[in-house]
């Protein structure tokens, strides 16, 4: 029998100033991670782009898989990732990332990685 497997990935424009902030990236990992019920075990990691590509890296560990975000500033996106072995509410996780960086609606994209 195989491990079940969620996927999301979730891409936000119109983003505000937080996705330029790296403690307020390491605070979003940590509030996503509690918002769906999943302990982090190592992380955040957070590592700033060069120069020319200007934003944030950031990945934890939680206790089923990862959750990471990429952060372009100079086109105010951010690009979320959430993967886990443990069933989590997809739609919890959507609320906390517009809520967070100030994302309508319609600037959000969504997508399930299904694995059959």
């Amino acid at each position: 029998m195989h491990t079940k497997r969620y996927h999301n990935i979730f891409d936000l424009d119109n983003c505000n100033d937080k996705i330029n902030d790296r403690d307020a990236i390491r605070d979003f990992l940590e509030a996503l991670a509690k918002a769906i019920d999943m302990s982090i075990i190592e992380g955040p990691i957070v590592a700033e782009g060069i120069e020319n590509n200007p934003g944030f890296s950031a990945l934890v560990i939680i206790d089923f898989s990862h959750i990471s975000i990429h952060t372009f500033t100079s086109n105010k996106e951010a690009l979320i990732d959430v993967f886990s072995c443990k069933e989590y509410d997809k739609e919890r996780v959507l609320q906390v990332c517009k809520e967070y960086f100030s994302t309508p609606e319609t600037e959000v994209r969504q997508k399930e990685v299904w694995w059959g």
